[in-house]
């Protein structure tokens, strides 16, 4: 998602000093302790990926519709809260406040692996749990991802200057990589989820405990009131829909997130469950194999754009990008054997991870610096509005049509909305602007 929130500047006090606060385990830089809590909490985030659909669509056996609205369930709260999130990164120290969400999702990860134990999952339990784990990561996104600007600002003044650019780059990296590691692990639950719901929950009570080592001060200053949020969420909003370059992003996040966001958390575990059948075990395997699928493809195709030469028209890109994701989703409609299956998801994975790229680039470089922040959240928040909305949609259409039939009218959606950017946006004509890379700080 980028970096939600800029670093706000001022003096450093001596009690503030990072070299005269000692590091975790006094020997982890804070940087790679970074990247670890990056890779725990994405990790858990990966196992929930396979583990909450194969619950709702193969052990309660919930209809179609069911299925859109559990997953709607699990990015309404981030739609609602996630500005609010922006606000508390802003305002509240990043080490014990992350502490404190890792928590919270780590006992409600215990709960429900006690409650699966148990023999005792209803659906409701299932909603009750996607909405605290949705709030949650509301306020977790943001923080963590504002966090990275201090710890960076913090190893350069130890002498281990990093780039804030390659600092991004490799927690992208950290982040799809570990995803794809908890998804490989959920494949392996089969028809005995819980154990694996409780380790999700040990993971990311480690990372609660890795949170501690930041070493973030606490903020301070005028701007932590509610008048001031106020204004600050007015003033960014404002901002987002007037810019020529983020009013059409802000709009390609929305339609991302109704026809792509919502295809792939819903259509994934209905055709295996319609389409291919099985086992219980069988089942949450194929679907893990796709979603590792289709994250190992992103995190190539991101890979490869991040050693080539920046694209002179990222909008170009971004736009291509999502109208071969549509000719992916039109042949989710056409009957095909798993293999075929598979190729179709890596062609779509690959479109995705372009995608990925592009949106970040294009919107930290066409927005100003005091912007950043609030016009990443607008963003996400436009992202993961859109989510909860494609899930219902593409949940009804797959009860009335079959879920193969239902993936025409995200397909076409999604090829519409891509061509009408293209044409009555200046994103196609966009060129970015690249600013020369910072000489290394002496000292």
């Amino acid at each position: 998602m980028g970096l939600i929130v800029a670093l706000k500047g001022g003096a450093m006090t001596s009690e503030q000093d990072p070299e005269k606060r000692p590091l975790l385990l006094g020997f982890i830089s804070e940087l790679n302790l970074y990247y670890l809590l990056v890779a725990l909490y994405f990790f858990a985030f990966g196992m929930q990926f396979v583990l909450f659909p194969s619950l709702v669509a193969f052990f309660l056996d919930a209809t179609p519709a069911g299925v859109g609205l559990a997953q709607s369930a699990l990015s309404a709260p981030l739609f609602c809260l996630l500005l609010f999130g922006g606000l508390l990164a802003e305002r509240a120290q990043a080490g014990p406040t992350l502490a404190k969400l890792h928590l919270i999702f780590a006992f409600a990860s215990v709960a429900l692996a006690g409650i699966v134990a148990a023999g005792y999952l209803t659906y409701e339990a299932l909603i009750a749990y996607a909405m605290l784990v949705g709030a949650c990561a509301a306020f977790m996104m943001p923080m963590r991802d504002a966090a990275l600007n201090g710890v960076v600002l913090r190893e350069t003044a130890r002498g281990r200057y990093t780039p804030i650019a390659t600092a991004a780059a490799v927690t992208t990296a950290v982040q799809i990589g570990a995803q794809i590691a908890g998804i490989l692990v959920a494949r392996f639950a089969g028809a005995a989820p819980a154990p694996f719901i409780a380790l999700q929950a040990i993971v990311l009570s480690l990372g609660a405990a890795v949170s501690l080592g930041l070493q973030d001060p606490k903020p301070t200053g005028q701007l932590h009131t509610i008048k001031g949020a106020i204004r600050d969420l007015r003033e960014g909003v404002v901002y987002s829909f007037r810019n020529p370059v983020m009013s059409p992003m802000l709009i390609s996040a929305l339609y991302v997130g109704v026809f792509v966001v919502g295809s792939f958390q819903v259509l994934f575990p209905l055709i295996v469950r319609e389409e291919y059948g099985g086992t219980q075990q069988a089942q949450a395997g194929q679907l893990g194999t796709l979603f590792a699928v289709f994250w190992c493809a992103s995190f190539v195709s991101a890979v490869i754009l991040s050693r080539m030469k920046p694209l002179k028209h990222p909008g170009r890109a971004l736009i291509v990008s999502h109208l071969v994701s549509a000719a992916m989703l039109f042949a989710f409609a056409f009957d095909k054997s798993f293999p075929a299956f598979i190729v179709v998801v890596s062609l779509w994975g690959l479109a995705a991870g372009v995608a990925i790229s592009m949106s970040r680039t294009i919107t930290q470089g066409a927005a100003e610096p005091r912007y950043l922040g609030r016009v990443l959240a607008v963003y996400s928040m436009g992202f993961m509005g859109g989510a909860p909305i494609g899930s219902a949609i593409v949940g009804v259409a797959s009860s009335e049509l079959g879920p193969r039939a239902a993936a025409l009218i995200p397909a076409g959606g999604l090829a519409l909305a891509a061509l009408a950017l293209a044409l009555m946006t200046p994103l196609w004509r966009y060129a970015q602007e690249h600013a020369p890379e910072p000489t290394r700080p002496d000292g």
